[in-house]
């Protein structure tokens, strides 16, 4: 399992460029073939085009199944969890 700390980015994931960096690392560790632990602890809070651009990606890119085997999320409150449920739900409604 890889293990990837987004605590450095925090307490709020809201741009571009940071969500860029994020989701290249997580690319970056194979998230096909790997399971991916993602911390999220100390973000409180993420922009949902930013939820769209890491987690709504992915979602699309690895599909349902790989996605929640693959992709744990650790030590994520509920209003981040929210977010990223909208901009995966965000990202389904643009792909279609």
């Amino acid at each position: 399992m890889i293990i990837i700390d987004l605590s450095s980015y925090g307490p709020i994931i809201s741009d571009r460029k940071t969500g860029d960096s994020i989701l290249q690392m997580i690319m970056n560790s194979n998230p096909k073939e790997n399971k991916i632990e993602i911390n999220l602890e100390g973000i409180v809070s993420m922009a949902t085009y930013s939820a769209k651009q890491i987690f709504g990606r992915l979602y699309i890119d690895l599909g349902a199944d790989v996605f929640y085997k693959n992709i744990i999320l650790k030590n994520i409150s509920d209003d981040v969890l929210f977010l990223v449920k909208l901009g995966i739900k965000h990202a389904l409604r643009e792909s279609n």
